[in-house]
């Protein structure tokens, strides 16, 4: 039990660190950020002292271990777009996760639990193949791209969501939320 435990501890860090270094390896593939950043308009030693002042001079391998080093301090960096440390913004943002998260969880125990219950007892049923059918559909799919296109069903042509986010009052079946 305990080298078990062990074990899959071990491969659950060597999975991070892992995804880390491909996600920052992935970032910095796509372009420097000051490009995204600052405007053409700025000159060559602004954009010298802004580069020098994000530690986007240094290496690449440097600046992943000062990252990896800051993280393990609960230091995630300040936000190239809000200028504020990391951490204050994935707090300031938790809360709408979190609603997210559990609106997600119901949905898929009222609707997808009961729809498999279904599907599984009666799998030569019309109905059946027509439920998994979609199911299949669904994990096809891209996420990012479901995600769109139910943003643009339910918020902008059927409009029961607030189209500009989290914190509108929207009317939804006449009641007002």
């Amino acid at each position: 039990m305990t080298a078990w435990l062990v074990s899959r501890i071990g491969q659950a860090l060597v999975v991070m660190l892992l995804m880390t270094l491909i996600v920052f390896i992935g970032l910095h593939a796509i372009g420097n950020p000051i490009d995204t950043l600052i405007g053409p308009d700025v000159d060559q030693v602004e954009r010298a002292r802004i580069i020098a002042q994000l530690g986007l001079d240094e290496p690449l391998w440097k600046q992943y271990f000062a990252f990896i080093n800051g993280a393990l301090h609960g230091d995630l960096g300040v936000s190239f777009v809000y200028n504020i440390p990391a951490v204050t913004l994935i707090l300031q943002r938790f809360p709408a996760t979190l609603e997210l998260a559990i609106a997600a969880l119901l949905i898929a125990v009222v609707v997808g639990v009961p729809l498999g219950l279904w599907a599984g007892l009666r799998p030569q049923a019309w109905s059946s193949k027509l439920i998994m059918s979609g199911s299949i559909l669904g994990f096809s799919l891209p996420t990012f791209w479901v995600g769109l296109m139910l943003i643009m069903v339910f918020s902008v042509q059927l409009g029961w969501l607030p189209a500009s986010g989290r914190g509108e009052t929207v009317t939804v079946f006449g009641m007002k939320w």
